[in-house]
């Protein structure tokens, strides 16, 4: 059994929900993927290893990031900084990539999520989805086979 983009989604929605009380609106990858490129971003990568070997990486917006971070730290928007919507998404992704892990095939590792420079293109999509909260996107994918 591998992850699907259901399964993406029903865990992502249930953090955003419970941890930070925003509620995202499912939307299509590449209606968003091409805004992403367009707009400054934060990426995140967490890195499974063995019985599953591959990354999630979590994209969103510099503006989803902050409003997540300024909801998580209960701060204004005008008082963080991009380190501070890194740290929340870092920690988003986290959650995000433990609770996928148990979704995983066999018994496998999860690394702590890091800033990537770059997603892999090589890397075969394992599962996908995409999010908007008021506009703003977010992008989870599972790629496979690293």
């Amino acid at each position: 059994m591998s992850v699907s983009a259901d399964q993406i989604r029903h865990v992502v929605h249930t953090i955003w929900s419970t941890q930070l009380g925003l509620e995202l609106v499912d939307t299509d990858v590449d209606a968003i993927e091409s805004g992403l490129a367009e707009q400054n971003v934060v990426d995140v990568a967490a890195r499974y290893s063995g019985n599953f070997s591959g990354l999630l990486v979590q994209r969103c917006s510099l503006q989803l990031s902050l409003r997540a971070a300024e909801t998580a730290f209960a701060a204004n928007n005008e008082d963080l900084g991009v380190s501070d919507a890194r740290d929340a998404v870092i920690e988003l992704a986290n959650m995000t990539a433990g609770n996928l892990k148990a979704i995983l095939p066999g018994s496998c590792e999860v690394s702590i999520p890091v800033p990537i420079d770059h997603v892999p293109d090589s890397s075969p999509i394992v599962a996908q989805a995409g999010f908007l909260l008021q506009g703003e996107p977010l992008v989870v994918t599972i790629y496979g086979g690293e």
